[in-house]
């Protein structure tokens, strides 16, 4: 079993959910989002952290580094995949996500060749019109953006999707089932060999 983490504030910014902190060496910065209030945020572990102006007027999955100039960054909104450099007043959008009914972009991360792995969340998995639907899928894409599905599998949300340093192993999870799962992850290929490593009593994992 995992060991026992205790977890400290270390930024008290309120946000109503925040997901998908990713940490840039090329910006010195942490940057993260507040979902349900698309807001981008950073941090540089010193200073107090601040919202990153514009307002994006939509929830927002995920955020994830570009190459390129300091503060490029890769933003997953509702109806679209956005751009956005350091000093812009509004967003560019680069692709629309996969066509998939109710659903949205939620949490991701860049793997170790650059593609992007990009989860989908079914906005009505509580109540509403896809209750309980599996009907979001898991996807990588690069800057073609051809969206290619990883798993032979539905889901209904996307979560803790992470590679760790060498880049062959991915671990991904459906929150309402609270089951986190490993893949192998060969360079080429798509995730395979899935198996249990946790399962969390009684919260649902995120982020």
């Amino acid at each position: 079993a995992p060991r026992e983490a205790t977890a400290r504030v270390c930024v008290s910014c309120r946000n109503a959910l925040g997901e998908s902190p990713v940490w840039s060496e090329r910006d010195e910065a942490l940057y993260w989002v507040s979902a349900v209030e698309g807001e981008l945020w950073s941090w540089n572990l010193q200073d107090a952290p601040y919202k990153i102006v514009p307002r994006f007027g939509t929830t927002l999955g995920f955020v994830a580094l570009r190459g390129g100039a300091p503060g490029s960054l890769l933003l997953g909104g509702e109806d679209a995949i956005l751009a956005l450099d350091r000093g812009d007043r509004a967003a560019r959008v680069l692709a629309v996500p996969p066509a998939e009914g109710n659903t949205r972009p939620n949490d991701g991360r860049v793997d170790r060749e650059g593609r992007m792995v990009m989860g989908m969340y079914n906005n009505f998995h509580r109540s509403g019109a896809s209750e309980g639907a599996d009907n979001a899928g898991l996807y990588r894409f690069d800057a073609s953006f051809e969206y290619e599905e990883l798993l032979d599998y539905r889901f209904r949300v996307s979560n803790c999707c992470c590679f760790p340093a060498d880049g062959r192993m991915m671990y991904f999870c459906d929150t309402p089932t609270r089951k986190v799962y490993a893949f192998d992850y060969p360079e080429t290929g798509k995730p395979e060999n899935r198996r249990l490593v946790w399962t969390q009593p009684p919260t649902w994992p995120g982020g």
